[in-house]
């Protein structure tokens, strides 16, 4: 009880800015980990922290300015696994903190495939190799497709300067980047819900990248004739499930494209 009243107690301190998630480090140390007492009370300190202010980026904060660098190490040493992670706090009823680990262990391999596959295009080498790259990264950290098309689509792409175009050669650029692009991109596009992803992370690029705003119809096609993304993919993403920056530009802009998708499937089933 008192052990409790004291992790209460840090972890109001800790939401407060009064103390640093500093003074939790000490809890990584074999001693106190092996018999799940750190993990006991680090438990009780994250679900404090979290009923002052439910945000998991108020969370994340107070924990890298703590230098907590992975909450794995509060468990026993033979528990250092993701499995283990989501059992103790999906029964202590965290199950937010699961997510949170889970998302900065992609962020953290997505880093540094990203950072590896810009190398490999510096350098030339083929999309083979790449994907084998991915694929073996793939296999290693378990990655889903829906966060490697976003990974393999912001590395290949960084290496294109579309300033390099006047107005009159950008979509002939952009079709020839996105294609190149396609190659490495297919392997990994075999399910709806990552082609939907990929639209995405598409959308999103574009709407950061205004120059090559209204060449995004294009990209769509070229993805759709190198099979990274299916016509239901596309109309699915047109009807429900594009993002909202730009939203209506894109959403109109892919309409040509979305109807003549629409009216190729109406075909198919008269003639069936």
């Amino acid at each position: 009880a008192k052990r409790d009243k004291l992790a209460i107690a840090t972890g109001l301190l800790i939401s407060q800015q009064l103390a640093s998630a500093s003074c939790l480090i000490n809890l990584q140390k074999d001693q106190l980990t092996k018999d799940d007492t750190s993990l006991n009370i680090v438990t009780v300190v994250f679900r404090t922290i979290l009923s002052q202010d439910p945000s998991m980026e108020a969370f994340s904060g107070h924990l890298k300015k703590g230098g907590i660098k992975d909450i794995l190490l509060f468990f026993p040493p033979t528990k250092h696994d993701i499995k283990h992670l989501e059992t103790h706090f999906k029964a202590a009823g965290l199950p937010q903190v699961v997510d949170f680990y889970i998302k900065r262990q992609y962020a953290i391999i997505k880093e540094t495939m990203t950072k590896h596959l810009k190398e490999m295009v510096e350098a030339t080498e083929s999309a083979d190799s790449m994907i084998e790259y991915i694929k073996e990264s793939q296999t290693e950290n378990n990655l889903p497709e829906t966060e490697l098309v976003q990974c393999i689509w912001s590395a290949l792409v960084a290496s294109v300067d579309w300033s390099i175009a006047r107005p009159d050669q950008i979509d002939a650029m952009v079709m020839k980047e996105t294609k190149r692009i396609s190659a490495v991109l297919a392997p990994f596009c075999s399910g709806g819900k990552t082609q939907v992803a990929l639209l995405n992370v598409v959308q999103v690029y574009c709407y950061e990248n205004t120059k090559i705003m209204k060449s995004f119809p294009s990209i769509l096609k070229v993805l759709y004739n190198e099979d990274c993304v299916s016509d239901q993919a596309i109309i699915y993403w047109y009807q429900k499930g594009s993002k909202p920056q730009g939203r209506q530009h894109f959403l109109q802009a892919a309409e040509p494209l979305v109807k003549y998708l629409q009216q190729q499937e109406d075909d198919s089933e008269e003639e069936e």
